[in-house]
């Protein structure tokens, strides 16, 4: 069974058939005459999550952290063995 998109295309399509309507333009004018359904059987859109807010403790343990990290020097990349 097609969908209800496919179903209403194929209407517009052997509707101006007659008229020589080209598959692509039925396609196009079935766009302005579809009408989305609202049902409850529709897919429901995921939300994201919701972010925890932390404690005023854990944020001051967690930038005195950051700070150390940043002051550290940072590390040269070896290069690699030519052969």
């Amino acid at each position: 069974m097609a969908s209800a998109w496919i179903q209403h295309v194929q209407k517009t399509y052997q509707a101006g058939k007659a008229k020589g309507m080209s598959y692509k333009q039925a396609m196009q004018a079935a766009k302005k005459t579809w009408a989305k359904k609202k049902s409850g059987s529709a897919v429901p859109v995921k939300k994201g999550k919701k972010s925890k807010k932390e404690p005023e403790e854990e944020k001051e343990e967690k930038a005195a952290d950051d700070d150390a990290e940043e002051a550290a020097p940072k590390k040269r990349r070896r290069k690699k063995k030519s052969q």
